[in-house]
């Protein structure tokens, strides 16, 4: 049983590893020698290796008196080795799923996921069963969202916003601010609605705040004089407040704090008639919170922002913006704590070489239009006939490196409107837009979906990258 239980934490440890110094990644992006390689799955645990407290028992029993949680366990543990769904970038948690049942590790140690009732707010509205009873065995589909898993600095607590189940087109009311302890593996509810039989509020965007005293979070729904409300829980006295409340559509996640306490996060207000911001701050002035909205001098109607990636390590942050509203063919690189510097260009990639194209706001535009040109006669005619006509690769998916120098991007290019298409994985180095071809798994097997806007098909907190792949969740390092 110990040899089993070393086995287990050893192969853990190898993938909690502590952020990589890139060196060596930094010399294979020089090179052009960049390869993704598969790595090991963790180890199957033992039965008596889960710490399965009378606390959490009698509150499952309680939430779901049908569910058998011990013999579920073993049951799980038959199935074959656990899952990495995400990993902390401090370097020492995880959760990982095990036949559909959530397990969660802390330094050392790992817990059964579940919804405790000894910490938290009340629960009047009967929000915890459905929360926990929505992601028993349902894990990796619950989490595989646009942010994944929100992690503390310290790796002890994660938050889940669920712009997948938002936006998936299932009514599933309220989706109540929920964090989970990793070092218990209780699920703690901090605020409490009512439930709604229709679309009700939910949490559609969180951060933690650096020094890890808070958890920030928009509320996105119905509300009697607003859109979105933002708030703030202070985790030591476990309260909450309110901090602003706007008609603005900032909700799209990421929320991201920057160095002078303000919040980063999207612009996808695609109702605009003229012209497409950039991104919302939020930032507290004279005792006040406010909403501003940043505009480039490079805003154009034909790129809406749909991906936000912001990087407190290397100060850069991205928006991959939707041309002609429809998949992203250009993005922007900016410094958001030196006046957003970089908002006054699009970047493209070519189809023709590995290399990033800069254009004005009018040159997108101009773009733009020549595509729609060349499709008028195509039938049918739709928007996605003229972006694929763009000369440019489509950024279906990216993923900023952990150090934030880096991009990794799966792209989609095709010289025909209307024929097959290339999909292939690159690099893109941040301070010189330098563009590398990164090798390993099929591009073609990540599993972007339906909903690639918001489903996650890449992690890469850690020098261990998380891939979703039609074949199921695999782990990455480069060689």
């Amino acid at each position: 049983m110990m040899k089993k239980l070393m086995s287990f934490l050893l192969c853990i440890a190898l993938l909690c590893t502590a952020l990589p110094a890139l060196a060596d990644l930094d010399t294979a992006f020089e090179a052009g020698n960049l390869k993704l390689v598969e790595t090991d799955s963790v180890c199957t645990p033992a039965v008596s290796d889960f710490k399965l407290t009378e606390d959490m028992l009698t509150v499952m029993a309680e939430l779901a008196p049908e569910m058998d949680v011990p013999a579920m366990v073993e049951e799980a543990l038959k199935a074959g080795p656990p899952t990495a769904l995400s990993l902390a970038p401090s370097g020492n948690a995880a959760i990982l799923e095990l036949a559909g049942y959530g397990v969660c590790f802390f330094e050392g140690k790992y817990h059964v996921i579940y919804p405790g009732a000894s910490r938290g707010v009340e629960d009047t509205c009967g929000n915890r069963k459905d929360f926990f009873m929505r992601f028993a065995g349902n894990y990796r589909t619950s989490i595989d969202d646009y942010s994944g898993m929100i992690w503390s600095p310290d790796g002890r607590y994660v938050a889940i916003s669920n712009m997948y189940v938002l936006f998936g087109g299932a009514k599933v009311g309220i989706l109540a601010p929920m964090i989970i302890d990793v070092s218990t593996g209780e699920m703690i509810l901090l605020d409490a609605f009512p439930t709604d039989k229709g679309f009700g509020q939910t949490v559609s965007a969180a951060c933690f705040s650096r020094d890890g005293r808070y958890l920030y979070y928009i509320l996105y729904g119905r509300f009697e004089d607003a859109r979105i409300c933002l708030c703030r829980c202070d985790l030591a006295t476990g309260e909450t407040e309110a901090l602003l409340k706007s008609e603005e559509r900032a909700f799209i996640p990421p929320l991201r704090e920057l160095a002078d306490g303000s919040l980063l996060i999207n612009d996808n207000n695609q109702t605009r008639t003229s012209e497409f911001g950039s991104v919302f701050r939020f930032a507290e002035k004279d005792g006040e919170w406010i909403l501003e909205h940043i505009e480039g001098t490079a805003t154009t109607r034909y790129a809406s922002p749909s991906r936000l990636f912001y990087s407190e390590k290397s100060g850069y942050a991205v928006t991959l913006d939707n041309t002609l509203l429809v998949r992203p063919y250009s993005f922007q690189v900016f410094r958001p704590e030196e006046d957003f510097v970089g908002l006054d260009r699009y970047l493209c990639l070519s189809e023709e070489k590995d290399e990033v194209i800069s254009l004005t706001g009018a040159e997108l535009e101009a773009a733009a239009t020549a595509a729609q040109e060349l499709c008028k006669d195509i039938e049918p005619k739709s928007r996605d006939n003229a972006v694929n006509a763009l000369p440019f690769r489509c950024i279906e998916y990216a993923v900023m490196s952990p150090d934030g120098n880096y991009l990794l991007a799966v792209t989609v290019s095709t010289d025909d409107p209307i024929a097959d298409y290339t999909r292939e994985v690159c690099m893109i180095r941040l301070s010189d837009l330098a563009v590398r071809k990164v090798d390993g798994p099929d591009a073609r097997s990540i599993a972007l979906g339906a909903y690639l806007n918001w489903r996650r098909a890449i992690e890469w907190n850690t020098d261990t990258l998380i891939i979703v792949t039609d074949t199921g969740v695999k782990t990455y390092q480069f060689e």
